[in-house]
């Protein structure tokens, strides 16, 4: 099967190593300082549209009407890219952004369970990273508040745990509440939160549960990290205006463990292909 890889950041390299590993043909486009990946051919957008079997873009395929390509020396159009691949499989993460663009069916490897529990992993392994690396405390003994107890929010908290610090998770969900009492840590629904009590917050929810009323009750010395897309559960201007540390953690597998979630791109699709019985 002849595989192209379209644009990304460092994931998708490794994506595009681990379908060559696995005994595939791969074209990659994007990248347009490599002159040559292993046994991967580097080539143009019209080369690996038109000779690719199925095609891959990236976790977050578009900004601002172009492909997302950081390595790529100029923009390349998405609507021109989805034209050219036409009526193949595509595969692609936040499917969702692509509807404008008239594509045809798209399989949302994001989307997929395989995906979402072995990314939020590598979330929470990159969150605890950026807390060891930036905050200028231990963990160990930290009061600390996670805010949203989904897939995100249940790997770190435990995480966190382990490591000793004192963590509250907010849930709105009363069985989550039990839950999460039942795993050693407090709970506590959003309106009986007390903001000022923790030295360090991490929020995993994709709306606007730290709003300024939130911010404003904080200590001064609180470190905030934001795991939530675009536009982030923490209101970003009221903790600049009290000059807060607050850090909105975007694709953090792709900074902190590109290998592993490039390889969890290829398994995903990999996955899909058999299911859909897409393989040739």
């Amino acid at each position: 099967m002849k595989i192209a890889v379209f644009g990304g950041d460092k994931r998708m390299l490794f994506a595009a190593k681990a379908f060559y590993d696995d005994g595939h043909e791969v074209l990659l486009t994007g990248f347009d300082s490599l002159l040559s990946l292993c046994g991967i051919r580097v080539c143009t957008v019209r080369e690996a549209a038109t000779e690719c079997d199925i095609a891959v873009l990236p976790v977050r395929p578009v900004t601002d009407d172009k492909l997302f390509a950081p390595f790529a020396k100029h923009p390349i159009s998405i609507a021109g890219t989805i034209d050219r691949i036409g009526q193949k499989p595509l595969f692609s993460g936040s499917a969702f952004l692509l509807k404008p663009y008239d594509a045809g069916e798209i399989y949302d490897y994001s989307a997929d369970e395989i995906f979402t529990l072995r990314n939020a992993e590598l979330t929470a392994e990159g969150a605890i990273g950026l807390i060891l690396n930036e905050y200028e405390g231990a963990v160990y003994g930290a009061e600390i508040l996670v805010t949203g107890y989904g897939r995100i929010g249940k790997v770190l908290s435990g995480y966190l745990r382990m490591m000793g610090a004192k963590v509250t998770v907010a849930a709105r969900n009363p069985a989550d509440r039990d839950m999460i009492i039942c795993r050693g840590m407090t709970a506590a629904d959003y309106p009986e939160i007390n903001w000022r009590r923790y030295q360090v917050i991490v929020n995993t929810v994709p709306a606007e549960v730290i709003d300024r009323d939130a911010v404003a009750q904080m200590r001064e010395d609180v470190f905030i990290i934001d795991l939530a897309s675009v536009p982030g559960g923490v209101d970003v201007s009221a903790a600049k205006d009290r000059e807060l540390t607050c850090i909105h953690a975007l694709a953090l597998p792709g900074k902190t463990a590109p290998l592993t979630a490039g390889i969890i791109i290829k398994d995903t699709i990999m996955n899909i292909l058999k299911r859909e019985e897409l393989l040739g």
